[in-house]
C-alpha cells in the first residue's frame, strides 16, 4: 500500500514542477516586457524636456538689454584690514562714467546705478561692437558687481529707417529702387522707366523719412524696362 501511494505521489510531483517552471517562465518574460516599455517611454520624455519650446524667442541683442556679471575682485592682501569696506554706489558711478568718457565712441552712454554693485547703462553707441565695448569698460571699474546694458545702436535705427522707406517705394510701384540709410543721409540706387519716375522716387523718400536727406541719386532711366 505505502509503495502504491509513493509511486502516485512521483506521478503528481511531476505536473507540479512543469507548472511551477511555466509560471516563472511567464512571470519573467512579463517583466522584461515591462522594462522594455519602461525605457521605451523614457527616450520620448528626454527628448521632449530638451528640445526648445514652441513659441519662445529672443530679442535682437540690439535691442534687449543685455546682463554682464562683472569679474570678481582679487582677494585682498593680508596685511589689509579683515573689514571689507563696500565700495559706495555714487564712487563706482563717478568712476564708470570717467572710464567711458575717455573713450569717444562712449560720448552719448550715461551710467547710473540702481543696487549695491549694478550699473545700468543707457544711452546710444554707433552698433553692437561698441555697445559690447562699454558694457567691458564699466565690467572693469572697482566696485561693479554687474552690468546692466541697455544701450542701443545708430546702425539698429538706420537700417528700421531703411526698411520703412523701402517698404514706401515698394508701396508706390518703385519696385526696382534701392535705398541705403547711413545716418541723416538715404542713398538711391535701381532703375525707373522714365525721369518722372526718378523724381517720384526722391519725392516718395521726402515723404517717407522727412528727417533725411538724399544723398547720391543713382537711378537710372530705361524707358524699355517695361
Amino acid at each position: 500500500m505505502t509503495s502504491v501511494v509513493a509511486k502516485r505521489t512521483e506521478r503528481g510531483a511531476v505536473p507540479v514542477a512543469i507548472a511551477v517552471a511555466i509560471a516563472l517562465a511567464c512571470a519573467s518574460a512579463i517583466a522584461g516586457t515591462a522594462i522594455a516599455l519602461a525605457q521605451a517611454n523614457a527616450v520620448p520624455a528626454a527628448a521632449n524636456s530638451a528640445a526648445p519650446r514652441e513659441g519662445s524667442s529672443s530679442l535682437p541683442s540690439t535691442i534687449a538689454p543685455t546682463i554682464t556679471e562683472a569679474p570678481e575682485e582679487s582677494a585682498a592682501p593680508a596685511h589689509r584690514s579683515r573689514r571689507h569696506r563696500k565700495t559706495p554706489n555714487w564712487v563706482i558711478q563717478s568712476k564708470a562714467q570717467l572710464a567711458l568718457e575717455a573713450d569717444p565712441r562712449f560720448k552719448d552712454v550715461h551710467v547710473s546705478i540702481t543696487q549695491p554693485g549694478v550699473v545700468v547703462l543707457n544711452g546710444e553707441v554707433l552698433d553692437d561692437a561698441a555697445k559690447a565695448a562699454a558694457a567691458q569698460t564699466v565690467g572693469g571699474v572697482p566696485g561693479a558687481k554687474r552690468v546692466i546694458n541697455a544701450l542701443t545702436t545708430q546702425s539698429l535705427k538706420w537700417l528700421l529707417l531703411q526698411n520703412r522707406i523701402s517698404q514706401t517705394l515698394q508701396q508706390n510701384g518703385l519696385t526696382m529702387v534701392s535705398v541705403k540709410v547711413i545716418g541723416k543721409t538715404a542713398f538711391l540706387s535701381g532703375q525707373v522707366s522714365s525721369a518722372a519716375d526718378k523724381d517720384r522716387a526722391v519725392a516718395v523718400v521726402n515723404s517717407a523719412a522727412p528727417e533725411v536727406n538724399i544723398g547720391t541719386n543713382l537711378i537710372e532711366i530705361k524707358s524699355s524696362m517695361f
